[in-house]
């Protein structure tokens, strides 16, 4: 990729020069958590206003490359999270494999009615009103990584506590040793959406950021459906992957 703006290109020169930069965070001419240079530094290095400097920067702020700290200046996003489309893996599995420890509030657990979506996502029968639910801002070192929000049918004698997430953190480990349930294929919908104020506040993000928002139904053993999950991710720290052949 050029490192230089070209006034012909039919790109704008603000996107022009948010590829440069973009570029320069992959190669790791940028490192993470340092700041990029300064408005005034980049208008020498490529000849451009600063308001073409002032809209690369908020592309890739919005894009999740860029950070702002008040009064400190623009930084260099971590970088994102990858995990394999393919996969059927927990949560904490997924930090562990990315040398992040895994933790998780719990911000609700217990017997719920199910709504009507989660009902047909569970297949229910009719008789059955109640299904285990949890809700858990999910955690990568002490940072919010997704919303989750968890519906199991689950029988009332089969409770998971406070406790056994606290001491596991993995709930498919929980119901393969504590119910002989596991999990072993599950269908998933990934999709994009923009953080409601809630959603902001327990993820630490601004109203209106982007999310990556992954519902999966999953299957035990017996082809049994035990779980109905839907997770939200910041979509400047997670990044879906798959692996395609012809």
């Amino acid at each position: 990729m050029p490192e230089t703006i070209d006034p012909n290109d039919f790109l704008p020169r603000y996107y022009q020069l948010a590829n440069i930069l973009r570029e320069n965070i992959a190669n790791g001419k940028f490192v993470e958590h340092q700041p990029i240079p300064s408005e005034r530094q980049l208008e020498t290095i490529y000849s451009v206003s600063r308001t073409t400097i002032r809209q690369a920067i908020d592309l890739l702020v919005h894009q999740g490359f860029l950070y702002r700290e008040h009064g400190r200046g623009t930084f260099v996003s971590p970088q994102k999270l990858q995990k394999g489309i393919s996969e059927l893996t927990s949560f904490s599995e997924d930090m562990k494999q990315r040398g992040l420890v895994p933790g998780q509030k719990v911000l609700e657990i217990g017997f719920i009615e199910p709504p009507e979506r989660v009902r047909q996502h569970l297949e229910l029968p009719e008789e059955q009103n109640r299904v285990f639910y949890i809700e858990r801002v999910r955690l990568g070192d002490d940072l919010p990584m997704g919303l989750q929000t968890s519906y199991y049918n689950l029988s009332d004698d089969q409770v998971i506590t406070r406790e056994d997430l606290e001491e596991d953190g993995s709930i498919y480990r929980i119901l393969q040793e504590k119910f002989h349930l596991i999990p072993t294929e599950a269908d998933e919908i990934l999709e994009v959406a923009l953080a409601n104020p809630r959603e902001a506040s327990l993820l630490q993000i601004e109203p209106g950021s982007p999310l990556l928002v992954s519902e999966r139904t999953t299957y035990s053993q017996n082809r049994r459906v035990i779980e109905f999950v839907k997770i939200l991710y910041r979509g400047d720290r997670y990044r879906y992957f798959a692996k395609l052949t012809r």
